[in-house]
C-alpha cells in the first residue's frame, strides 16, 4: 500500500496501517471500499448513540444504540474478567470497545463478513493499538475453518477457558441477517475446540506408554540414522500416499504399474497389501505406540523390507521394532516436551498428526514434493459399510459402522457419507497441511471413493497418473548416512545426563507438591470444623492467603519451560480437564469483602485435587521412567543414579489418608461457601 494515500492522522488512516501490519488482505479488502452504500450511518447527539441503518435488508442494527449496548454489556457483565473472548459482528463498535477495555482481556477474535461495516467503523473508533498488539484480532467469516480457529485453541491457556466459551453476537441485526452464518463459525469453533481438548486424552495412560517406548528405544534412536538426513531429498516431484480405505483395491492395479516412476509412501496398514501385490514403497511411516501395530511386519519377507525407509515415531512398540527386521529404521520423534527434552534434535520431529497418514504427509513436505498424490485415503465407510481394504490385516470390517453416527462430505462434492469422530480429526489435520503448504504443493485426492478432503483437487487415479507421473525417472535407493562412533558417544552421555536429571526433578517436584496438599488439607479440615461450630469469624484468612501464594508458587514451577517439557505430557490430560474448572473460579468477579474471601476459599480448596493428582502423575512418570531404563545395557545403566525419595513431614498412611478425605469434605467445604455468600447478602 502506498503509505502516502490515506492521512496516517485521522482515526481511519491509524486503523487501516494497524491491520496491513498483521492481515494485509483483509486491509486490502477494507481499503478498496471508497464509500458506504449498503449502510447509513445515523449519529444522535450522545457520542455512543451511533446506529445504522441497512438499506438492502431495510433493518437498523439497533432499536436503541445507547440503551441495547448498555444492556448486553450489563449481561455480559461475568465475561470482563475472561482472558479470551469470542464476538460476531462489529456492529457500532461500542461494545467491542468495552470489551477490549477490560484490564483482564488478552485476545478478543472478532468476526464480520460484511467489510463495508469494518470500513464505517474504522472511521469512527480507533482500535489500531489493540489490532497492532493482536489484543484485537479481525476474521473474515467467509473462509473460516479449522486451520484458522487451531491457531486460536492451540495455546494453552486458552484452551483452560474452554468451558467459558461463548460467540458473543454484538447486536440482534446479525441474528436476523446472518443466522445460518453465525451457526457456522460456532459449530467451527466448537468443533476445533472439542478436537483440541480431546487430543489431551482422559488419562495418561497413553503418554506414560509414550514416555515408557521412548526412553526404551533411545539407545537404539542415537545409534540409528538421523532423519533430518533426508530432508528435502525427494526423487522426482510426485509422491504417492497410500493409505487403507476401502478405495484402496481398485487403485492397486495402476499403482503396480507406474511403481518404478514414483515414490511411494505407505502407511503401516497398507505395507502387508502391497507386498501381496508386488508393490515395494520407498517409505513405511509408523505412528502407533501398542504391539498390535508389529502384525503389520512380521510376516514380511525379509527381501520385501529390503531398502525400505521405515519412518517410525521414537515412541513404538517393541514388537513393532523387532518385526522390522531389514530395510532403514529411523527413529524420530513426535514433537513432545519430553522428546524435545533430550536436545536430540538431528533425529527430527514429525507425528503432530493422530494418523499414519498425517504422519505420511509431514513427510511428504518434508521430503520437498510438488505434488501429492492421495489413494485409499477414504476416511470413511464404504458403500458397503466396509472400513478398510481388501486383505487388510484385521479384516476389511476392522471399524463397524454401528455407533457412528457423524456423517460428511462425499468425495465429489454431492451427497454425505459415514465416518467417524477420530476420522474426521485426521481429515481435519490433512486439511490443515494443505491450507499451509497450497502455495508451494498440489495436493491430489485421487481415492475416488470416501470423504470429500477440503483444498485437495479431486481426480481419477488414472488422469493424475497422466498428469503428474515422470515416466522417464527410475528410482534409485536411498542414501543413508548413519552417526559415527564419537557422535554416538556424545549423544549417549547426552541421554545419561539428561535422565539422571529428570528422576532427580520429579522426586523434588512431587515432595514439594505433596508438602503444599498436606498443609491445604490441614486448613481444610479446619475449615470444616470452624463451620460445624458456627466460628466462622475464627478463619485465618491471612494464612489462606498465604496458602494461595505459594499455590502461585507451585504454578510458576509447572509454567516453566524446563517442567513443561519433562512432565506437561503426563499431567496434561488431568490440567486440562481440572484447570477448565479451576477458570470458572479464577474468572469470578466478587464485589464485596465477604465474597472475596469466599473465592479465596474456594480457589484454595479446588487446588487439593489438583495438587495431588499432579504429584501422582510425576510419581507415575518417574516410575515409568525407572521401568524403561531397566531395559538398557547394564554398561548405560552403571552411569544412571535412581534417587530415593525424602521422608514426608507426615507418615505417608496419614497421606493417603487425607487424599481420599478431601474428596468427601468438597460438599462440606461448597456449603461454607455458600453460606458465606447469603450471610452477605442478608
Amino acid at each position: 500500500m502506498n503509505e502516502t494515500s490515506i492521512s496516517l492522522d485521522t482515526v481511519y488512516g491509524k486503523n487501516i496501517q494497524a491491520l496491513f501490519s498483521v492481515n494485509s488482505a483483509l486491509a486490502l479488502e477494507i481499503f478498496s471500499i471508497q464509500e458506504n452504500k449498503q449502510f447509513e450511518l445515523f449519529q444522535g447527539e450522545d457520542p455512543v448513540a451511533i446506529n445504522l441503518l441497512d438499506l438492502n435488508n431495510h433493518i437498523f442494527m439497533y432499536d436503541n444504540p445507547v440503551s441495547d449496548v448498555l444492556t448486553l454489556s450489563e449481561s455480559k457483565q461475568s465475561h470482563s474478567s475472561y482472558h479470551y473472548r469470542y464476538i460476531y459482528g462489529i456492529a457500532n463498535g461500542i461494545y467491542l470497545k468495552m470489551a477490549l477495555d477490560s484490564s483482564a482481556i488478552k485476545r478478543i477474535v472478532l468476526f464480520e463478513s460484511n467489510y463495508e461495516l469494518l470500513y464505517i467503523v474504522f472511521n469512527l473508533i480507533d482500535f489500531s493499538k489493540e489490532i497492532t498488539e493482536e489484543k484485537l484480532v479481525i476474521e473474515s467469516t467467509k473462509e473460516f475453518d479449522f486451520t484458522d480457529a487451531y491457531q486460536y485453541f492451540n495455546e494453552h491457556e486458552s484452551q483452560l477457558f474452554a468451558r467459558l466459551f461463548e460467540l458473543e453476537v454484538s447486536a440482534d441485526y446479525y441474528i436476523k441477517t446472518a443466522y445460518d452464518n453465525i451457526a457456522k463459525i460456532t459449530n467451527v469453533l466448537t468443533e476445533t475446540l472439542l478436537q483440541v481438548v480431546m487430543g489431551h486424552g482422559n488419562c495418561p495412560i497413553d503418554s506414560l506408554m509414550g514416555i515408557e517406548h521412548h526412553f526404551t528405544n533411545l539407545p537404539d534412536m542415537i545409534k540409528g540414522p538421523k532423519f533430518t538426513k533426508i530432508f528435502g531429498k525427494g526423487q522426482g516431484d510426485t509422491v504417492i500416499i497410500v493409505s487403507t480405505g476401502p478405495s484402496l483395491t481398485k487403485q492397486i492395479p495402476l499403482l503396480k504399474k507406474i511403481q518404478d516412476h514414483v515414490t511411494i509412501i505407505s502407511v503401516d496398514a497398507s505395507f502387508p497389501i502391497l507386498e501381496k501385490n508386488g508393490i515395494k514403497p520407498d517409505f513405511v511411516t509408523v505412528l502407533e505406540r501398542v504391539p498390535e501395530t508389529g502384525k503389520f511386519f512380521e510376516n514380511n519377507s525379509l527381501e520385501f523390507q529390503k531398502d525400505v525407509n521405515f519412518v517410525c515415531v521414537s515412541i513404538i512398540h517393541k514388537a513393532v521394532k523387532d518385526a522390522i527386521r531389514n530395510g532403514n529404521l529411523f527413529l524420530q520423534m513426535r514433537p513432545h516436551g519430553y522428546t524435545k527434552y533430550f536436545g536430540l534434535d538431528d533425529y527430527g520431529y514429525l507425528g503432530s498428526g493422530m494418523s499414519a497418514a498425517n504422519l505420511a504427509h509431514e513427510l511428504a513436505v518434508m521430503l520437498n514434493f510438488k505434488n501429492i498424490i492421495f489413494i485409499g485415503q477414504d476416511l470413511a465407510f464404504g458403500e458397503d459399510n466396509t472400513s478398510h481394504a481388501q486383505d487388510h490385516t484385521f479384516t476389511i470390517n476392522e471399524e463397524k459402522p454401528e455407533g457412528h453416527d457423524i456423517f460428511t462430505l462425499k468425495y465429489g462434492g454431492e451427497g454425505t457419507i459415514r465416518t467417524t469422530f477420530y476420522w474426521n480429526i485426521f481429515r481435519n489435520t490433512i486439511q490443515d497441511i494443505i491450507k499451509k503448504t497450497a502455495s508451494f504443493i498440489t495436493t491430489i485426492n485421487a481415492t475416488e471413493g470416501g470423504a470429500h478432503i477440503l483444498g485437495a483437487t479431486e481426480m481419477p487415479f488414472a488422469q493424475a497418473i497422466e498428469k503428474y507421473i515422470d515416466f522417464s525417472l527410475t528410482k534409485q535407493p536411498l542414501s543413508i548416512e548413519y552417526p559415527d562412533t564419537e557422535e554416538v558417544k556424545h549423544n549417549t552421555q547426552q541421554m545419561i545426563d539428561k535422565t539422571n536429571f529428570i528422576l532427580k526433578e520429579a522426586v523434588d517436584k512431587q515432595e514439594m507438591i505433596e508438602d503444599l496438599f498436606i498443609q491445604i488439607q490441614d486448613a481444610s479440615e479446619k475449615l470444616v470444623e470452624l463451620n460445624e461450630t458456627n466460628r466462622l469469624e475464627d478463619i485465618d484468612f491471612d494464612h489462606l492467603q498465604e496458602l494461595s501464594d505459594k499455590l502461585d508458587e507451585i504454578k510458576d514451577i509447572i509454567d516453566n519451560k524446563q517442567f513443561n517439557q519433562m512432565f506437561f505430557d503426563t499431567i496434561q490430560s488431568f490440567m486440562i480437564h481440572l484447570e477448565i474448572d479451576l477458570a470458572e473460579v479464577y474468572t469470578s468477579n466478587p464485589q464485596s469483602d465477604i465474597e472475596k474471601k469466599a473465592k479465596l476459599i474456594d480457589w484454595i480448596m479446588r487446588h487439593r485435587y489438583w495438587l495431588f493428582v499432579i504429584a501422582g502423575g510425576i510419581d507415575a512418570q518417574f516410575g515409568t521412567i525407572v521401568k524403561a531404563i531397566e531395559q538398557w545395557s547394564p554398561e548405560l545403566l552403571e552411569h544412571i543414579t535412581i534417587p530415593q525419595k525424602r521422608s514426608l513431614s507426615v507418615d505417608h498412611e496419614k497421606y493417603e489418608y487425607l487424599k481420599a478425605k478431601a474428596l468427601k469434605e468438597e460438599e462440606a467445604l461448597f456449603e461454607l461457601i455458600n453460606s458465606m455468600k447469603i450471610n452477605e447478602t442478608t
